[in-house]
């Protein structure tokens, strides 16, 4: 099976814009619109992870239009629990 390298439903996804000369990360439940809004690179990295881990999701970072990377999958745990 190859492996998806896109987010899914569900993921979240890490996009940066500029806004009035202010940076700003935006984070989103793939595939919808922006739902959360932070200042730091940390900060978005942080609220992504705390909730990827709770759902069981990945979180990616959108690297232009259509280009997301990969940042951790938080999926793994559940499947080898499901397997047992």
């Amino acid at each position: 099976m190859i492996a998806r390298s896109t987010p899914e439903d569900g993921d979240i996804v890490i996009r940066y814009e500029q806004r009035n000369g202010t940076r700003l990360f935006l984070l989103h439940t793939a595939p919808g619109p922006d739902q959360f809004v932070v200042r730091t690179q940390e900060a978005a990295l942080a609220q992504a992870v705390a909730f990827a881990t709770r759902q069981h999701v990945r979180v990616w970072i959108a690297d232009g239009d259509d280009t997301c990377r990969l940042v951790n999958d938080f999926r793994a745990h559940v499947e080898a629990v499901w397997a047992r």
